[in-house]
């Protein structure tokens, strides 16, 4: 099945997607004690809104997809991870700004990674379905952040010079790879109006 065009494409996008993702865990909390100079006890509050936003994106993420489709849902997904570290890297100086678009962790998580277990089960055949499923949630919950584990603390540490951390630069690796993985998405990732049955190379069914 990789060997469809736009399957390997969101494999490919989906593995980078989650090493941004689990970048913002690592290096989040540093940042907003040091480079934000946030008060230690306000730090989990803070990255907590994230989570809160998660839960209403969630509930239009619905009315998204129906209105954007996938490609668009997916790419606003990613964009969020480039908008946030953008922010990160040019605006630290702002503190409520910081903290306002940890919102942005919703449309990270629901608009891409939520949206791409719904297109597993949308676009896979049954017999397939659980092990596409159990593929890319290695990639999320694995590889991804198994990678960013390595990456993230080494880049971070060479970027660091004395108690000093160059977060500009540190935080405009991750947006410039958010943005590419979202031009590949859209230069690439054109799925088939009937996947199941594309995929299987077989007649849609009739319903």
């Amino acid at each position: 099945m990789l060997k469809k065009p736009f399957i390997l494409v969101l494999f490919i996008v989906t593995f980078i997607d989650a090493t941004i993702h689990m970048g913002y865990f690592i290096m989040t909390g540093g940042f907003l004690e040091n480079g934000v100079k946030l008060e230690p006890k306000w730090i989990m509050p803070a990255m907590s809104i994230g989570q809160i936003a998660e839960i209403g994106t969630m509930a239009v993420l619905g009315i998204v997809l129906k209105r954007f489709g996938w490609k668009k849902t997916m790419i606003f997904g990613i964009l969020g991870h480039a908008a946030r570290f953008a922010v990160y890297a040019l605006f630290p100086q702002y503190p409520g700004l910081i903290i306002l678009v940890q919102v942005l962790h919703g449309i990270c998580y629901a608009f891409f990674f939520a949206t791409v277990y719904i297109f597993v089960d949308e676009f896979f055949p049954k017999d397939a379905r659980a092990s596409a499923q159990g593929l890319f949630n290695f990639l999320i919950l694995g590889a991804g952040p198994f990678v960013a584990g390595i990456i993230w603390p080494q880049l971070e540490g060479r970027l660091k010079t004395g108690d000093a951390v160059d977060y500009q630069t540190l935080f405009l690796i991750p947006t410039a790879m958010a943005v590419v993985a979202a031009l590949l998405l859209l230069a690439a990732f054109n799925p088939p109006g009937k996947a199941e049955a594309q995929i299987e190379g077989a007649p849609a069914p009739a319903h």
